[in-house]
């Protein structure tokens, strides 16, 4: 059985050798195959231009943006540190990509900084709805319409899958974070979604990191089975000791679908 983890953020710690193979250590200790070492796109500073209406959202998003800019990365220092890495011998495989926050507004210009394929996987997620971020304190949804709520998401999940910029979704039932729910079957909206997933090549990820039958809640799963999605998997693993957690499980568990 081959184990990949392609969901591992490298965010906590320096872009240095030593730090880079704590997390390879965990993947060998785990018997990972392969690895894939990313940030999120607010860790470059080339990427800060697409999370200007978000910094404008609220008073709470703006601190929050100001907090990470300060401790941003240029994309040629990623590039480094890449390169180092993989003029060594390690005896797993080991890849470098991005999670990049979907802005539909910013489509352009997401495409044009990804333009040059650096990357091994490019990593698309939708953590901002319409630039508010629905998933860090679930205070933010009172007063909100739920339905509406998830409505957005899953279209801005269409569209994310639609431009033709991404390789894997990640996490698609991020929206439940809260476990707040709408009030409506969500039956179509999953068989939509995995459909668009196919018809765009678009794999969809079993996030490790989010409990819930390993990545997926069961009817989400039981639908993209029955389409025949593209899986792949991913800890979501932000330190060392995370890598690989439940990789195992979730592998099984698509290989016997």
């Amino acid at each position: 059985m081959n184990l990949k983890d392609l969901h591992i953020h490298i965010e906590r710690g320096p872009y240095t050798v030593e730090w880079i193979e704590a997390f390879v250590k965990t993947a060998v200790s785990r018997n990972i195959d392969e690895i894939n070492l990313l940030e999120h796109s607010i860790r470059f500073r080339e990427f800060h231009k697409t999370f200007k209406e978000a910094r404008e959202f609220s008073l709470y998003q703006k601190r929050w943006f100001d907090g990470k800019e300060k401790s941003a990365h240029t994309i040629d220092e990623f590039k480094a540190l890449a390169s180092e890495i993989k003029s060594r011998e390690y005896p797993v495989k080991i890849n470098f990509g991005i999670e990049v926050c979907w802005f539909e507004q910013h489509q352009s210009e997401i495409a044009e900084l990804l333009s040059d394929n650096f990357f091994d996987y490019v990593i698309g997620s939708v953590h901002w709805i319409d630039n508010w971020t629905f998933n860090q304190r679930k205070y933010q949804w009172l007063g909100k319409n739920v339905n509406d709520i998830y409505k957005r998401y899953f279209e801005m999940e269409n569209t994310l899958m639609e431009s033709g910029i991404f390789d894997i979704i990640a996490h698609p039932d991020l929206i439940r974070c809260h476990s707040i729910f709408p009030d409506y079957d969500l039956t179509d909206t999953y068989r939509d979604f995995c459909k668009t997933a196919n018809k765009n090549g678009v794999s969809v990820e079993m996030n490790t990191a989010r409990g819930e039958k390993l990545g997926m809640n069961e009817e989400f799963f039981r639908i993209a089975v029955e389409e025949k999605v593209d899986f792949t998997t991913g800890s979501d693993a932000h330190c060392p000791q995370d890598v690989g957690k439940g990789i195992k499980e979730v592998t099984e568990l698509i290989s016997h679908k």
